[in-house]
């Protein structure tokens, strides 16, 4: 008798974004515990399960081949979309990988997104530069939500190409933000050209992520203390240069430090 499969918060937030009825492409699938578990819940209706690593792709078989499950979840080795046929899926996710490799991989392969309705993925950095390379190419952002596992904090986001937000529906909560934030600099009493300021709070929008912006949770708090504590430790480390170059970045810092206390204590 096989042990029922048990996801980690992680994995159930990607979950709780599939859509009933699924054939998804699950890539980097690791153990292939997130098409398992959807399809045991009679969520998904099949599944390809890719995985580019020995290792994983033999554990994923193996776990696969133990439920008895081979007829409705392919597991496949294979770098990213490679594997996949054009049409073979409607639902791709991604999870525990670098932004930058997502997007890589989609632009690999834009053949296989034309037959494809919801993205969701869990990227671990460069999370602003997936947001907005995902909306220009005209996918809409349905949710973005917070999630912590084993002290650290991840951020899940579903796209979809008939549902959510626009690209100009989320410039204008930018915007909202540069109106929200142009206190602190007047506060600080800084001469700050218009266009760095906007370059300086697009760039947290969108690190953040305007959704989870809109949602003061505690997480958001947590993750706001952490991103100050990477900030405050480079300004001390380049307060010990001598190097006059250095005085505008030591300048963009501090700024850039008052700017994410200032999205900390908006209500």
């Amino acid at each position: 008798m096989t042990v029922s499969v048990s996801l980690g918060p992680r994995l159930q937030t990607v979950a709780s974004f599939v859509p009933e009825g699924a054939n998804l492409g699950d890539i980097g699938t690791d153990h292939a515990y997130l098409p398992i578990s959807l399809y045991e819940d009679q969520k998904i209706a099949k599944a390809v399960a890719i995985d580019v690593h020995e290792g994983p792709y033999q554990s994923a078989l193996a776990a696969v081949k133990a439920r008895k499950l081979e007829n409705v979840i392919d597991v496949r080795f294979g770098d990213g979309l490679m594997p996949l046929e054009v049409g073979e899926v409607n639902v791709l996710t991604l999870a525990g990988m670098g932004g930058r490799t997502m997007l890589e991989i989609f632009s690999a392969r834009p053949d296989i997104l034309t037959g494809v309705t919801d993205l969701i993925v869990q990227p671990q950095g460069a999370e602003g530069a997936v947001r907005l390379t995902l909306l220009d190419k005209g996918w809409r952002l349905k949710a973005e939500l917070l999630v912590e596992e084993e002290d650290r904090i991840y951020v899940v986001m579903a796209f979809s190409t008939e549902a959510g937000w626009k690209m100009t529906e989320l410039i204008e909560i930018e915007h909202v933000w540069c109106d929200r934030l142009h206190p602190v600099i007047v506060e600080r009493d800084e001469q700050m050209p218009e266009a760095e300021f906007k370059s300086l709070v697009h760039r947290l929008v969108w690190h953040f992520g305007p959704l989870v912006l809109g949602e003061h949770t505690n997480l958001l708090n947590k993750l706001f203390e952490e991103y100050r504590g990477r900030l405050s430790r480079q300004l001390k480390q380049m307060e010990k240069s001598k190097s006059p170059e250095i005085v505008e970045k030591i300048r963009e810092v501090s700024l850039t430090l008052a700017l994410v206390e200032g999205l900390r204590q908006w209500r």
